[in-house]
């Protein structure tokens, strides 16, 4: 299981692999009873990797193969953050996997891992493993308080939530104790793997959570209305909104790359939705002869909000990262504004924290657009059970 653990990890963080497709795509290479144990060391190593690294880094000298770096990682994960899991097996296992490296790096392994204990830090970035330019921005912006829980939140094993397909299913179809429900036809699922589980596979179930499910309640799609997602793919919220409109109306879900448009028409597919128009479109250069009642621009963002759900973007994220989404979230707005009826409703969504890509594009959008108002704004900060989500709502008058 480690050494799967270990091919994983390797994979999100020495080619950039995303997480959760790794995830899915892999994880039924694991023995059903160790693929919980194996997604909590997963995703818990990527979460805390650099306070982790931090704790072994300074009994290393030598700049070591990043494979290496990987595993010792993965392993100080485990030795500091797990209470059931014997501490001989996991160096044990670290050594065996050490040797498959390079037989010269055994020692080594079995040394630091020996040596490895907590860190004592008042850094706040490290002790959750976050940049320290983000801890510092999000202090400015939200207070220290807010900060951090942000923070802690980053860490977090989040449940699984699902969504209940109302077009095909009852509410006791999921009278199982594998589903909890949580609102309307959101439920935490228990299972490990939703993606080969017979009712994903029959279309009952999406995986969507509860701050996307609140941005697809906040655009409040009617039946028989016209709504466009103009950043759509994959299509949660298109499936989603959808199945709130009880398969009744057009959605047009585009988006700028064809092969996650099959995405989007494969899913609808799926849960015997027709409702759903998939295209290819740059948002920023949209063009159409229809006008809609609704449109959803849940725009490209720095993601800060959902770190715990992928925290692969902690290990990558740069501040030059906002430089070019803020232009490209405002283009966008700025573009598919016109295509809002009169009394029409334009909802801007992102998945972050982060004032410059949510309040202050809303303030500079409307000081540039006067025939629309804002109704109403809403920020769902990430914590201890739940992401974080941006959602204004507009209306054109």
């Amino acid at each position: 299981m480690r050494k799967w653990i270990w091919k994983a990890l390797d994979e999100v963080v020495n080619k950039d692999v995303y997480s959760n497709l790794y995830l899915r795509n892999h994880l039924h290479e694991v023995d059903e009873k160790d693929r919980a144990l194996a997604t909590r060391i997963f995703y818990g190593t990527i979460q805390n990797y650099r306070y982790c690294k931090a704790c072994w880094s300074k009994y290393v000298k030598n700049k070591l193969n990043p494979k290496m770096d990987v595993l010792l990682t993965m392993s100080t994960y485990q030795l500091l953050f797990l209470d059931k899991v014997p501490s001989y097996a996991i160096v044990n296992d670290a050594v065996n996997i050490a040797k498959k490296i390079n037989m010269k790096y055994a020692g080594l392994t079995n040394a630091v891992l020996h040596k490895v204990k907590p860190i004592e830090t008042d850094n706040m970035a490290l002790k959750y493993s976050l940049p320290d330019w983000l801890y510092k921005m999000w202090t400015s912006q939200y207070g220290q308080e807010k900060a951090l829980v942000m923070a802690k939140a980053s860490v977090n094993i989040l449940p699984m939530y699902v969504r209940r397909n109302v077009l095909n299913t009852n509410e006791s179809d999921f009278d199982l104790d594998m589903f909890v429900r949580v609102q309307d036809a959101l439920y935490i699922y228990k299972g490990n793997d939703y993606f080969h589980h017979d009712y994903y596979q029959k279309g009952y179930m999406s995986a969507q959570d509860e701050g996307s499910f609140e941005i697809a309640k906040f655009v409040d799609p009617q039946e028989n209305e016209r709504i466009l997602d103009c950043c759509a793919a994959p299509g949660t919220k298109s499936m989603a909104m959808a199945e709130m409109m009880h398969n009744k109306g057009h959605i047009d879900a585009y988006d700028l790359h064809a092969h996650r448009k099959d995405l989007i028409e494969n899913d609808a597919k799926r849960l015997g939705i027709d409702i759903i128009h998939a295209g290819v479109q740059d948002a920023t250069e949209f063009k159409s002869s229809n006008m809609y009642d609704r449109i959803l621009c849940d725009v490209p963002c720095s993601g800060y909000g959902v770190l715990s759900r992928k925290p692969d973007i902690k290990l990558h994220m740069v501040p030059e990262d906002m430089d070019t989404l803020i232009p490209l979230q405002y283009s966008i707005l700025n573009n598919v504004c016109q295509y809002v009826k009169v009394g029409g409703t334009l909802v801007y969504s992102t998945c972050t924290m982060n004032k410059k890509e949510n309040e202050k594009q809303i303030e500079k959008f409307l000081k540039a657009h006067k025939e629309f108002s804002l109704v109403e704004e809403k920020t769902i900060f990430s914590n201890a059970t739940q992401d974080g989500f941006y959602m204004a709502k507009l209306v054109r008058k």
